[in-house]
């Protein structure tokens, strides 16, 4: 049995390893900036929305969220796939697909920010900006 080879092999760090044998993550399918806006134009429904639209009848409230929503939808889409293109420099398509992907989490009147999977875009994407600072 060769030990000297083992323990050379054992002293060397393996690829892919953080500190502590945290294995490194993949590449976050959104950019930090981009998971922000949405999740802080998500968080409007949480805050404000909601609460403005108790005291409206009925069919006001239902044209208040439509109209809340889509420009929800509309600003956060733009936000999201321009920063898509041109900060984490995505083909066109993807760059659109992603921020209208954003876009609908935020235009729904329902908070997904506060859920697991709004912790899981902030985290991933925070971890990948870390990772960055690293190299």
């Amino acid at each position: 049995m060769d030990t000297a080879d083992q323990d050379t092999r054992s002293a060397t760090p393996q690829p892919g390893i953080l500190r502590g044998n945290i294995p490194e993550l993949g590449k976050s399918p959104v950019h930090l900036l981009s998971a922000i806006v949405a999740l802080a134009s998500d968080k409007l429904w949480d805050v404000m929305l909601l609460d403005m639209a108790k005291a409206m009848p009925l069919p006001d409230r239902i044209r208040f969220f439509l109209l809340a929503g889509l420009l929800l939808l509309l600003f956060t889409t733009l936000s999201a796939a321009l920063t898509q293109r041109w900060v984490d420099k995505d083909e066109p398509g993807a760059a659109l697909a992603k921020g209208l992907a954003m876009g609908v989490l935020a235009g729904l009147p329902y908070s997904f920010g506060s859920t697991e999977l709004g912790l899981i875009f902030i985290g991933w994407s925070g971890i990948n900006e870390l990772q960055k600072l690293e190299k």
